[in-house]
């Protein structure tokens, strides 16, 4: 063990001349994108001294990197929004749909059901929120996809992933406060913001808004593209973003939550 350390250490501090990031994408690069790599990110700062370490000492960083990492879904987690999520999901849709996903229980509250201190306390002005088990209260959509895709391992595997995933999760919330009735009366622009998205797939190679794999981006754009791409005129132009919508719709998870029959919307707010 003591060669083994004297090798951790000095590699350990290689990671802050190098950056996390490199590190990891060099020991990739060298030894492929095997399982244990692939769950990695820069974030792992024990596992860059794999980047020369070999045999028990490498063993024994990736036991303490993956044993020291929480596993445990957010059973329990509640979710306020207008009419208990029930009438229409909104802004909530995406977040209830991540937690469905990830098999997690939750719970859907009324926006009149709100405790009184979280706007005092919790600095939340406008439902949706979310209270998780460990008691942290989160609002604003976006900040709540990103906690929750890195909870549910529905997160970006690289700093420049999460970077995008927040592009994109801006770029539909942009969609949103434009309205789908304003969109429709303007083919121009809905017809732009389809290249958006059309662009981000194409970047991605991968079918997902981000990466290799679902990500938070995901759930975030799949029920407002729906609807977007139901008032647009010229669906052909845009066969990534139309392939993408049939990859979310077949997900076991998408499959039980529409069969809820949930609008997304209530029926003076469609298009």
């Amino acid at each position: 063990r003591g060669p083994a350390l004297s090798k951790y250490l000095k590699y350990h501090y290689t990671v802050h001349l190098l950056g996390p990031a490199a590190v990891i994408e060099g020991r990739r690069a060298r030894d492929g994108s095997s399982p244990l790599l692939r769950a990695m990110s820069s974030t792992d700062v024990p596992t860059l001294a794999a980047t020369a370490v070999g045999g028990a000492a490498l063993a024994y960083v990736l036991m303490k990197v993956f044993s020291s990492r929480k596993t445990s879904k957010p059973h329990g987690t509640i979710v306020y929004y207008h009419s208990k999520a029930q009438g229409f999901t909104g802004r909530a849709d995406s977040i209830v749909r991540m937690l469905e996903h990830a098999g997690c229980t939750y719970t859907c509250k009324g926006a009149d059901e709100v405790p009184e201190n979280f706007t005092t306390t919790h600095a939340c002005f406008a439902v949706p929120f979310v209270q998780l088990p460990d008691g942290l209260v989160l609002s604003q959509s976006q900040a709540i996809h990103m906690h929750l895709g890195k909870t549910l391992g529905l997160y970006p595997a690289t700093a420049a992933g999460e970077a995008k995933a927040l592009q994109v999760v801006l770029n539909i919330a942009d969609v949103q406060s434009e309205g789908f009735g304003k969109l429709k009366g303007n083919q121009e622009r809905l017809a732009k913001w389809f290249t958006v998205f059309e662009g981000t797939l194409a970047s991605s190679g991968s079918g997902f808004m981000v990466g290799s794999s679902l990500t938070y981006a995901d759930f975030a754009c799949y029920s407002w593209l729906k609807i977007a791409a139901s008032v647009l005129e010229d669906n052909g132009k845009f066969p990534l973003v139309a392939q993408y919508l049939a990859m979310m719709a077949n997900l076991p998870s998408t499959k039980a939550f529409d069969a809820k029959k949930i609008p997304l919307l209530p029926a003076s707010m469609m298009p």
